[in-house]
């Protein structure tokens, strides 16, 4: 936790518990929505509502972005997001091998 009581993990807001809130290298904030699936349009509410209480009770003056990370974006979100200032959607990919663990090797 650093000095200011941020973790950068489930930061509690009024508004629902943040998944990620981090800040860039010039003090901005950046909200994280992390989506396990597909990311459904509904999300967008959820991320401008985190963002907003941020913007009013955390920012202080400096900006806040929203980042929605999900496995695949539903179209209506791609829309949704295409028209809601600051925010970024992100799909990730997850590639992993798994091999026996020896001891002592």
């Amino acid at each position: 936790m650093d000095k200011d009581g941020r973790s950068g993990i489930e930061y509690p807001t009024g508004v629902g518990p943040i998944d990620i809130l981090a800040t860039d290298t010039d003090g901005n904030f950046v909200v994280f929505e992390l989506k396990l699936s597909r990311g459904a349009d509904r999300v967008v509410g959820q991320i401008s509502r985190y963002m907003g209480w941020i913007k009013k009770n955390v920012a202080n003056g400096k900006d806040v972005r929203g980042v929605i990370v999900a496995s695949a974006m539903d179209e209506k979100l791609k829309y949704a997001a295409l028209v809601v200032p600051g925010i970024t959607l992100l799909e990730y990919e997850i590639d992993f091998t798994l091999k026996p663990a020896h001891l002592g090797d």
